[in-house]
């Protein structure tokens, strides 16, 4: 059961490419059909207690994967919103070119990261995590244009890049742990005493080299340029999910393999919380000052995944359930956020936020469901990035880290008055505003309907996983309590 989450979408996507005169309906039909398929299985699998191993090579190199809290969580997240923005990609790609390339890799995406979520050890977890970034890079290459050749080179790079600064690190662990993924760590207390040092090393060099996927500084500059130049569905899970990859690992090798006990209260912890406040404050400055819409976007996913990270730094039950809970409440806001940015682009043509005003009277539903999107990613009750942002500000305040315990919760505040900076002069303007210097806005009118109604599931998701964020955190309880 555990093979079908991961190994339908592949054989379908490689189906997908292979078969490129598939005419269009059955082609989206048959996409649908894998799309939910693949999340059935997930949510199947989430009921199960599995674990298999696909190839072992001796002792020291075993492909394998098990059933985890954590796995569950991750598989049935990415297997929805890929559902709901493949949905939303039907319209959007029609009359784009290779439509069947995009679909295909666009479905193999979600199979390797349902694989890297049921990863079982540090092995396999980086084998998917390469392979989630090379089926990736053909949705940023998608247009072929100079500016998306140069997006998917320098995400390519970045991403090379990162993962073997991150290879260097798990090596170093790998010395001194089985390499299999167990909740609070496998490293013996011998190892914990005699080779704090190089241990520490090697946390510092997977937490950059993984961190670079989540954007994480100074690692982050390939989002501003892969986004903008990949189709919205696209630019959609590149930030709700793709970028998570990096989240993912990080959590398995501190709080699965290293343990908290390793970095707690050492210059790695304080450096690390450091560079994530850092990238919160920096990339909602940046989103405040930018203009085009999506590079917007792009630099408020560097700011709101550092909440993650920042969470994951501090090592305390209520950060760490603030982190997870903003990697779930992120990827639905996020997605949405780039469906809507992609409808708005679709429909008037034009990329900068200067040129939509009065959009609000064409296109109302679209810019309902941005008003939603923004009200949850800034923080305001009882949307759900209000519960994740409070876990985060309390788990930081409790973190005993001198200067950081009290900056922490500070920074959030401030990141939270920038965004609502970028996010609602759009609201405002859209709604209240008199016209557009843009004409071209007047000339089309709201979105299709297969457009709006996967933004409006999302729309409604965000508020309903506020409402209802008790049952995912008792869930998560089972994360933390078994991690710290």
């Amino acid at each position: 059961m555990l093979f079908i989450p991961f190994l339908v979408p592949v054989i379908s996507g490689i189906i997908l490419i292979i078969t490129k005169n598939m005419p269009r309906k059955p082609r989206c039909y048959f996409v649908l059909f894998v799309l939910a398929a693949t999340l059935a299985s997930s949510i199947a699998s989430a009921f199960l207690n599995e674990q298999f191993t696909l190839l072992s090579l001796g002792d020291l190199l075993q492909i394998s994967f098990a059933t985890d809290t954590l796995a569950r969580i991750f598989s049935v997240l990415a297997s929805s919103v890929f559902l709901i923005c493949g949905i939303f990609a039907f319209d959007y790609m029609k009359g784009e070119r290779s439509e069947s390339t995009f679909f295909g890799f666009f479905v193999i995406v979600l199979g390797v990261l349902n694989a890297l979520a049921y990863a079982s050890n540090l092995i396999t977890m980086y084998l998917c995590f390469e392979f989630v970034t090379l089926v990736s890079v053909p949705l940023v290459l998608h247009n072929m244009d100079k500016k998306a050749i140069n997006a998917g080179l320098k995400y390519l790079f970045y991403s090379i890049v990162g993962a073997f600064i991150g290879l260097f690190g798990i090596i170093i662990i790998y010395g001194y742990s089985s390499g299999v993924f167990i909740a609070g760590g496998n490293i013996g207390e011998s190892s914990l005493n005699e080779n704090s040092g190089l241990l520490l090393v090697g946390i510092v060099l997977t937490v950059i080299g993984f961190g670079t996927k989540a954007g994480m500084f100074p690692m982050h500059a390939w989002l501003t340029s892969a986004h903008p130049a990949a189709p919205s569905p696209a630019s959609a899970v590149l930030s709700g999910l793709i970028a998570k990859a990096g989240i993912i690992a990080v959590i398995r090798i501190i709080y699965f393999v290293a343990g908290p006990s390793l970095i707690r209260g050492t210059w790695v912890q304080f450096a690390w919380s450091s560079i994530a406040l850092l990238t919160v404050l920096m990339g909602s400055v940046l989103a405040f000052t930018e203009k085009q819409l999506k590079k917007r976007l792009a630099f408020s996913s560097i700011s709101q995944i550092s909440y993650i990270m920042l969470g994951l730094s501090m090592l305390t039950p209520d950060a760490l359930t603030g982190s997870v809970l903003h990697m779930i409440f992120h990827a639905a806001i996020k997605s949405g956020l780039f469906l809507a940015a992609g409808a708005i682009i679709k429909q008037t043509g034009t990329t900068y936020t200067d040129g939509i005003n009065g959009i609000g009277k064409k296109m109302p539903y679209t810019v309902m469901c941005w008003t939603f999107y923004s009200l949850a990613l800034i923080g305001i009750p009882p949307f759900s990035g209000f519960v994740s942002k409070w876990y985060l500000a309390i788990g930081s305040l409790n973190s005993g880290l001198s200067i950081i315990n009290w900056l922490a919760p500070a920074i959030l505040l401030i990141s939270a008055a920038l965004t609502a900076g970028y996010l609602l002069p759009l609201i405002i303007n859209g709604y209240f505003h008199s016209g557009s210097d843009n004409e071209s806005i007047y000339e089309r009118n709201e979105a299709s309907k297969l457009m709006v109604a996967p933004m409006a599931v999302l729309a409604v998701a965000v508020l309903m996983l506020g409402l209802c964020s008790s049952y995912l955190i008792e869930i998560i309880t089972e994360i933390t309590g078994a991690a710290l």
